[in-house]
């Protein structure tokens, strides 16, 4: 019985340190007003980079998470997230400055 129970709770533990999936990442808030002072030009290049870089950490933390999985079914360790391969707060953040930019682009390019 307390063999069950340590195995559950080691289990539970490993799984806590995976990376997560790009898709179930929130953004954090970032204000359109930060892009205010921008050209409309300007604004779209800045959101075309933004664009850019959201897809690039996507495709890391999906990796990252699909090498946890494999980690942890083969070897019981999260390889991905202990290795540093885990983007969660730079995708959090391009996912909020991308949306922020999408919103300034509608302010920065009437007309």
């Amino acid at each position: 019985m307390l063999k069950n129970i340590t195995t559950i709770a080691i289990c539970a533990i490993v799984l806590a340190g995976c990376a997560s999936r790009a898709s179930s990442i929130a953004p954090i808030a970032v204000p359109s007003s930060n892009y205010a002072g921008l050209s409309c030009n300007e604004t779209k290049t800045m959101l075309s980079q933004k664009q850019a870089s959201q897809n690039a950490l996507t495709q890391s933390q999906n990796n990252a998470a699909t090498g946890d999985a494999i980690g942890v079914f083969l070897v019981l360790l999260p390889v991905g997230s202990i290795f540093g391969a885990d983007v969660q707060g730079e995708l959090a953040q391009a996912k909020g400055e991308v949306m922020a930019l999408q919103g300034a682009v509608s302010i920065n390019c009437k007309g």
